[in-house]
């Protein structure tokens, strides 16, 4: 008998086709098995794997979050009693969230002396582009300042200077030369760059806050509060150009031609401290100011606990030379936390 044209049978010109079109009971196309189509265990399979993925990337997101949450969420319950400190102004925030923690007459109005320079370089920070730039510090100011006998860093009139080593010079040794070339580099004056200070000001929601000079240099109208410096410095860290600088101890100028073998400032806060280890942290950095008028003042900020927290004291003393208890202030306070943490 003549064997069908659609057998299996080899010699079938159409089953030598390497895929032929008619298709077997099971709904393979072709005999060569090319484009078959997957069973429906197959696909039962496939999506059980991909509802299973789905799972465990949802149990991992959510891990993830509890995780973040559990180290930035809420904040440790802390007391701290700011009536021992020696400072007759003082506030304690949360840097994070900028919750005021503690006040001591944080609400009245101080004159904030040189932690005024912490809205300086925010505000140079902000609107200077290209802070490696080399420039040529002016000579125009410098006779008032050595007429009001300003604190300076170092550099002298005439001398190139990058604009970069201007901020530090401005946050550790407090240099006033420093602020003014970064007022007239910013805003081609110190008239405009206040108005862009006391705009920044309005920005932040500040009401009782005023300057008239980037400097610090006493003005009887140019006034905050410590609870506001403390705005200003938290919304300062978060500027991590500004927080590389805050939180750095000494700095080193390299060799200019006024200075050839570079010159060094330190922060005028590290240097009077042995050390800046507190209770279950340290103190990260701080700006010190201190005016006849304003007495001694330090804006600091200390991690403890894996936490940051900020602490402004102001109108200790009237006298330079006497022991610098807004410094001890700032380990009262802080060991505070790191004790109520211990607890």
């Amino acid at each position: 008998m003549q064997g069908s044209r659609y057998s299996d049978g080899g010699s079938s010109r159409y089953a030598k086709r390497s895929g032929s079109r008619y298709a077997d009971k099971n709904g393979s196309r072709g005999i060569s098995g090319k484009r078959r189509r997957r069973s429906p265990g197959n696909q039962r399979l496939l999506y059980i794997c991909v509802i299973i993925f789905l799972v465990l990337l949802i149990i991992c997101g959510v891990g993830t979050l509890l995780l973040y949450r559990s180290s930035h969420g809420e904040r440790p319950q802390i007391t701290v009693d700011l009536e021992t400190l020696d400072s007759p102004y003082a506030v304690l925030m949360d840097a994070e969230s900028g919750e005021v923690l503690a006040s001591k007459k944080g609400e009245e109005i101080i004159f904030p002396a040189s932690m005024v320079k912490i809205m300086t370089v925010l505000t140079a920070v902000e609107n200077i582009k290209k802070l490696d730039t080399t420039i040529t510090m002016s000579y125009d100011y410098y006779e008032t300042l050595y007429e009001q006998d300003a604190s300076r860093a170092g550099f002298e009139p005439g001398e190139e200077a990058v604009i970069r080593d201007l901020l530090y010079g401005a946050l550790l040794p407090s240099g006033a030369e420093c602020c003014m070339e970064l007022a007239v580099q910013a805003a081609g004056s110190e008239t405009a760059f206040v108005e862009l200070m006391n705009q920044k000001a309005g920005k932040l929601g500040l009401t009782q806050t005023h300057f008239t000079n980037c400097t610090g240099l006493h003005n009887d109208d140019q006034y905050s509060t410590a609870e506001e410096i403390g705005k200003i410095l938290q919304a300062a860290l978060k500027n991590k150009t500004f927080y590389k600088v805050f939180t750095t101890q000494s700095y080193t100028v390299q060799a200019t031609q006024v200075h050839p073998e570079g010159f060094t400032f330190q922060s005028s806060m590290f240097k009077n401290m042995e050390s800046p280890t507190v209770i279950g942290g340290e103190i990260k950095g701080g700006k010190t100011g201190y005016t006849d008028e304003a007495g001694h003042c330090l804006a600091s900020m200390a991690e403890i606990g894996g936490r940051e927290y900020i602490l402004v004291t102001a109108g200790w003393a009237a006298d330079p030379r006497t022991e610098q208890y807004h410094i001890n202030d700032a380990f009262l306070a802080y060991n505070q936390i790191g004790r109520s943490l211990a607890l």
